[in-house]
């Protein structure tokens, strides 16, 4: 994590030029997820005989932000999890945990693959530090996540936002616990505008900086691509703790 003052004036201006890339990027992403949803409907050549893959998208994200990766699940032959209650996903972290604790019971999921974005990271870690859960969660890749926080977080307008202060209880909880990092691997932008400290997370399976700059932008970069197909068509024994 870089011990540079996140907040200077020259990183809030590099923040602003790539936070205006990023909002350019959105509606391409928002076509393609409308494309891949379209796909998953006519596609019956994939038998979904893998482990399954929840799909966590981050704060003010739709349920279905994340079906790009869904159709690449399909393709990968691993069912996707959708969590469609999740709104607007505004809730807090351990409130957004229990929603999908209860999908994995509900659903009886094990050897869970869990795809997640900023903040569905923190909800997936909070997954694997749970006793009901971290046996049902085998891997998860998240993808620009706070687990440290956002500085910026700390002057944010609503209170979604804040939940991301690196002084928030639950991050100090979860940061402290770390056990489950080495079942997570940490993906991020080389620079990103949310998280200007970045997302390296101690004891990681993995950290990943990926070649471009970008909160949502690096979702959309074929490294990024790369790793999740490998990550998808990996043995379950691979993803799991066994």
């Amino acid at each position: 994590m870089s011990t540079q003052d996140p907040l200077t004036p020259q990183a809030v201006t590099k923040a602003a030029a790539v936070g205006l890339a990023d909002a350019a990027f959105l509606p391409g992403w928002h076509a393609r997820g409308a494309r891949a949803r379209r796909w998953i409907v006519r596609d019956h050549a994939h038998p979904l005989d893998g482990p399954p893959v929840l799909l966590l998208p981050g704060v003010h994200e739709s349920p279905r932000f994340l079906d790009p990766f869904a159709a690449l699940c399909v393709a990968c032959g691993r069912r996707p999890h959708v969590l469609t209650a999740l709104g607007r996903n505004v809730e807090r972290v351990l409130d957004t945990a229990e929603l999908a604790a209860s999908y994995l019971e509900r659903h009886d999921l094990n050897d869970v693959l869990v795809i997640a974005h900023s903040k569905g990271g923190l909800v997936g870690k909070q997954l694997m530090t749970w006793e009901r859960t971290r046996s049902r969660v085998g891997a998860m890749v998240a993808i620009a996540t706070p687990f440290s926080g956002s500085a910026f977080a700390t002057r944010a307008p609503v209170r979604s936002l804040r939940d991301f202060s690196p002084a928030d209880s639950t991050l100090l909880e979860l940061s402290a616990n770390r056990a489950a990092n080495r079942d997570i691997v940490s993906a991020f932008p080389r620079f990103d505008p949310q998280i200007p400290a970045g997302s390296v997370l101690p004891d990681a399976r993995a950290n990943v900086r990926v070649p471009v700059d970008g909160h949502f932008r690096v979702l959309g970069h074929p490294e990024l691509w790369r790793l999740l197909r490998r990550t998808l068509r990996e043995a379950p024994e691979i993803n799991g703790r066994r």
